[in-house]
């Protein structure tokens, strides 16, 4: 048997059902605040009974949903569901290597204007000590001439030499004034070159921090185009593997749809086979039902000459005879020993092309070799292989009511009985199978009245 994944989920999910029900070992366990009685525990088992048995039917829906679908094409649906599983976490992978990136990105500029600021910063630091330090050149020089001032009046060793030295006292007014203003702007000036030597020491303190803090900027901008291009490589490598599951998407998409043309075109086959089918049913049914119609004329006219009746009772004869009345319910038996539907009559509609058509029988689960009988007394109008049904018995059950009924049973492994045999309600007809147009064993069951498809549920009655 071939089933899709999803089925196989849903029939382990049914055994975690039954598990975690304690349904496969008939036990439950209530809190210890709870008292349970037995019609409590009884009620529990049934609700899980229940739930078991409804998740099990979904799963025969399903496979029968999928009865006419070829395997590769319930495997070409599957890898398109598990390609598109795998997509979001890639995606997501993707995501947060990108945004690594930005991240490493982000962190670079920082770290630039970091770098830009304590360059600027050093620069400015350079700029000031240089200048302070044109600055220091030109006091010395100042201080030099001072020197030289001095040295040229070498000899005049103390301040008596002014004052004895001076004709007038206006020229020792001159010289004392001259001596003690060099003296004045020799010490300013030594002064502030060591005032500017102080601040000059600290700017080249704080330069160096600057320095140093500019190296280790450096580092980190290093490092980070290190990881920068570490994670740009990622996040290339998680593009290129979403790129490639999209193609393979993509790709599958298209296997998908080209099958799903095949599938609508084959089943177009199919539908004209099965119209074929019941036109030569209701060509049958047809000329059967004319057959009956004129022999029970044919009976009435003689048996109306030869007793001689009144005309009321010839009368009430011919229309008796000529009455059309209904196929009842219960008419037909089931044709498995135990009757358990996983399809019923009506439209279908296809879980994975979307496509509707008429589902023209009603399926019976029938492992494989399972035994099939007849619904009723009748003859077998053949018993052999037919496009799309497989090994498939049609039996005719003659004129109910007026009506023609026949009935076939499709997808047989092998045959128990043969063309133009007479068959007995409940006889063995042959064993269940995967032939024709099927992907798993199982009866696919129909019934004809007047050479057009009816629910077969209609005669068959209730499930006993």
């Amino acid at each position: 048997m071939i089933i899709s994944r999803r089925i196989i989920a849903l029939a382990a999910a049914i055994v975690l059902v039954l598990l975690v029900s304690g349904y496969a070992f008939s036990t439950a366990i209530a809190s210890p605040n709870e008292v349970r009685t037995e019609t409590d525990w009884d009620k529990e088992i049934d609700k899980k009974n229940d739930e078991a048995a409804a998740a099990k039917k979904r799963q025969e829906q399903l496979e029968s949903a999928l009865e006419d679908t070829d395997a590769s094409i319930i495997e070409a649906n599957d890898k398109l569901t598990e390609l598109n599983e795998q997509l979001p976490p890639l995606q997501q992978e993707l995501k947060e290597a990108q945004d690594r990136v930005d991240s490493a990105i982000v962190q670079q500029g920082i770290v630039a204007d970091k770098l830009d600021a304590a360059e600027a910063q050093d620069e400015a630091l350079t700029k000031e000590i240089d200048s302070d330090n044109e600055k220091v050149a030109a006091l010395q020089d100042t201080v030099a001439a001072l020197a030289r001032e001095s040295y040229k009046g070498a000899g005049q060793e103390d301040s008596l030499s002014v004052v004895f030295g001076a004709k007038t006292s206006s020229e020792f007014v001159n010289d004392f004034t001259v001596q003690h203003s060099l003296s004045r702007v020799e010490s300013n000036a030594l002064g502030e070159v060591e005032e500017i030597a102080a601040i000059n020491r600290n700017r080249g303190t704080r330069q160096v921090a600057v320095r140093d803090y500019i190296s280790d900027l450096k580092i980190q901008a290093d490092e980070l185009v290190v990881i920068a291009d570490a994670a740009r490589d990622e996040a290339q490598r998680k593009k290129d593997a979403v790129d490639a599951l999209l193609d393979q998407v993509q790709k599958q998409k298209d296997l998908l749809e080209t099958k799903r043309q095949q599938f609508i075109a084959d089943q177009k086959k199919q539908e004209a086979i099965e119209a074929a089918a019941k036109a030569e049913v209701k060509d049958l049914a047809a000329k059967k039902v004319a057959a009956e119609k004129k022999a029970r004329e044919e009976a009435a006219r003689k048996k109306a000459l030869a007793e001689k009746k009144s005309q009321e009772e010839a009368e009430a004869a011919a229309k008796a005879a000529g009455e059309q009345g209904v196929v009842g319910s219960g008419f037909l038996k089931f044709p498995t020993k135990v009757p358990y539907i996983t399809s019923n009559y009506g439209m279908r509609y296809h879980p994975i092309f979307h496509y509707t058509r008429l589902h023209s029988g009603t399926d019976f689960r029938a492992y494989c070799g399972s035994p099939i009988y007849a619904a009723a007394d009748g003859k077998v109008l053949w018993a052999e292989y037919r496009p799309h049904y497989g090994n498939q018995v049609m039996i005719d059950h003659g004129i109910v009511n007026g009506n023609s009924v026949m009935s076939d049973y499709n997808h047989f492994s092998g045959f128990a009985v043969s063309t133009g045999q007479q068959v007995k309600v409940g006889q063995l007809l042959g064993y269940s199978g995967t032939t024709g147009d099927s992907t798993a064993c199982h009866l696919h069951f129909e019934v004809y009245v007047n050479g057009s498809w009816v629910d077969p549920m209609s005669l068959l009655g209730s499930i006993p």
